[in-house]
């Protein structure tokens, strides 16, 4: 079963403690697109310029990834500049170049309109709104957003999530989009505009999740270096969805084992630049991953 990821497809350019690299492939469909793909088929709907590689265009096929539903236009890509220091955890923004993003009006090819899962990336709500309207019966639609929407289209997000069905989000845009300081208090209240299902990211500190009467959390995995946070969550959302578009139900046990599996997958992204090392990443690395994951927090029976 298929995953179909509207978002972008982007250049980025990044500093970090590590290095400074120049244009290089980004955009939240593109790293939640190769999460996926280590799972499922992938349909990308996006649209890039005329300067964007074909090399690119090459791997994504070469992944199973579709670009049947990336439009090509005459402009220039999407480009985003940023920096991270100190603690890594916050990216601050240099430059912003929305060329091409500008006119974008996803359209899904009829080969991903019965997709089984849905992501609605981090673009325009009234565009995500545009686009889940064109899918069939998509079991599952995954919604991201972050501040920026909160902060200047909030009326228009709240229109989205009546339509979504699991809400990924981290914690300080919940925080923002809520005004509720307590994650345990803000979470649900999330739950009454909406989504059936919410999961937070919290960088470092792993990932919460709620379905509207308990709460799972699964901590990161211990890093001794981060050297590019890029990409992170839009792997996260995109190893979730994969994962769960090869369960044959999506029960309670298979959005649990998929938020450890998403969260495994970001703290591989974040080791090098770009998707250098998401890319390498296969079932057996994940496997190994799952293991060491198990070491690290498995206890004995506790006495008292």
């Amino acid at each position: 079963m298929s995953v179909t990821i509207i978002g972008t497809v982007a250049f980025d350019s990044i500093h970090t403690p590590f290095g400074t690299h120049d244009r290089i492939l980004g955009g939240s469909a593109t790293y939640a697109g190769t999460a996926a793909s280590i799972f499922s088929p992938v349909h990308l709907v996006s649209i890039v310029g005329a300067d964007f590689h074909q090399e690119y265009l090459d791997y994504f096929s070469a992944r199973g990834i579709s670009t049947e539903g990336i439009f090509c236009s005459p402009g220039q890509t999407f480009h985003w500049k940023g920096a991270y220091s100190g603690d890594m955890n916050q990216a601050t923004t240099l430059q912003t170049d929305l060329n091409v993003l500008l006119e974008f009006d996803p359209q899904v090819p009829a080969s991903a309109a019965s997709s089984r899962i849905v992501i609605l990336g981090n673009i325009d709500p009234s565009l995500q709104r545009r686009a889940v309207a064109q899918f069939k019966h998509p079991e599952l639609v995954i919604l991201d957003s972050m501040n920026f929407w909160i902060q200047s289209q909030k009326d228009s997000l709240l229109e989205t999530l009546q339509l979504i069905d699991v809400f990924i989000l981290n914690d300080q845009e919940i925080k923002l989009l809520t005004g509720e300081d307590n994650l345990i208090r803000a979470i649900p209240r999330v739950m009454t505009m909406g989504p059936k299902r919410v999961i937070v990211k919290k960088g470092e500190h792993g990932a919460i999740m709620y379905n509207g009467s308990e709460f799972f959390a699964v901590p990161a995995m211990p890093l001794d270096q981060v050297v590019d946070p890029t990409g992170a969550g839009d792997s996260f959302a995109g190893g979730i969805a994969g994962y769960l578009a090869g369960q044959p139900v999506l029960d309670e046990s298979a959005f649990r084992s998929a938020v450890l599996i998403g969260t495994l997958v970001a703290s591989f992204t974040v080791q090098d630049f770009s998707l250098n090392r998401l890319k390498l990443i296969d079932k057996t690395s994940l496997l190994e991953a799952v293991a060491q994951f198990n070491r690290l927090t498995q206890m004995e029976a506790i006495c008292l």
